[in-house]
């Protein structure tokens, strides 16, 4: 296994979110933060890695910059839907106990200190719904009640590429562009591509989880354990909408934010339906998945 990755082998119980639940904000506001010299070094990088990995090939990703998970109001119990709350920049908001950070090691299957204190759908003040709130370095926008929204996940989301991911994320580098990002935009993620990736935890009838073992032809992890997944593809995303592009020509004017959340399902679908061998009528039995 990877060394930074751990198994989940237990988790409180959660109902997900469904796709009329989750909404995203699209903005170049949300993009990672340039700098010319590290541009320069990311160029590098790649052409490096290139040319030892001729495989390799560039697109474009959703970079997650925040998100904003609302706290039903219900019981666990309960059979019906709960009501569904808002997230808002509002300055009056209280801060969130996750960080963009550690949202998408949730993909990841980290633990421990990695996670939020708490499961934000379950864990929650039982006179207002809110969400127990715990200290956080990195923290985002809490939300308010607003019953008349359906969506209980905002994600705010920009671009950036896989090339970018390997030249920050996966640089040597790493750690001192997450003092650099601090210092120079008070964010130690601003200069990191931080790519919106997906992951598909598969139970068998048997009570097993479903993993795969990584190709060796891939930058990341090659030969290891994982679960099937990859990233929702802005490309995609485009040519749904009619937009006949290439990857460098993508920007976020281009997609509707409805669109990017379909994605964001069919995605995980198709994932598991290349790794793991579904045929296409076994894989559309999925197509109702939670997140």
């Amino acid at each position: 296994m990877d060394p930074e990755v751990s198994l989940l082998l237990h988790t409180a119980a959660w109902r997900g979110l469904r796709e009329s639940q989750v909404e995203v904000v699209l903005s170049d506001r949300f993009n990672r933060q340039t700098d010319p010299t590290l541009e320069r070094q990311i160029e590098e990088v790649w052409a490096e890695r290139v040319s030892k990995e001729p495989w390799l090939f560039n697109g474009s990703k959703f970079r997650l910059h925040s998100f904003c998970l609302a706290s039903p109001a219900f019981e666990p119990s309960s059979s019906e839907s709960p009501e569904s709350t808002l997230c808002s920049d509002s300055p009056h908001i209280p801060k969130s106990d996750c960080s963009e950070e550690q949202f998408q090691n949730i993909r990841l299957g980290k633990t421990e200190s990695d996670f939020c204190g708490s499961d934000p759908l379950f864990d929650s003040d039982g006179e207002n719904g809110r969400v127990n709130q715990v200290s956080s370095e990195q923290s985002v926008t809490q939300i308010t009640d607003n019953p008349q929204s359906g969506s209980l996940l905002t994600l705010k989301l920009g671009l950036t590429c896989y090339k970018d991911y390997l030249g920050t994320n996966w640089s040597c580098r790493e750690a001192e562009l997450r003092q650099q990002g601090e210092v120079e935009f008070s964010d130690p993620l601003a200069l990191l591509a931080q790519p919106l990736g997906v992951g598909g935890v598969l139970c068998t009838g048997d009570s097993k989880v479903v993993l795969i073992r990584r190709s060796q032809k891939v930058a990341e992890a090659g030969g290891l354990l994982d679960i099937p997944g990859g990233h929702p593809e802005p490309k995609v995303v485009c040519e749904h909408l009619g937009w006949a592009v290439k990857e460098e020509q993508i920007n976020v004017d281009m997609m509707q934010p409805k669109a990017v959340v379909s994605e964001l399902y069919s995605s995980v679908c198709a994932e598991i339906r290349d790794e793991v061998g579904f045929s296409a009528s076994e894989v559309h039995s999925l197509s109702h998945s939670f997140l």
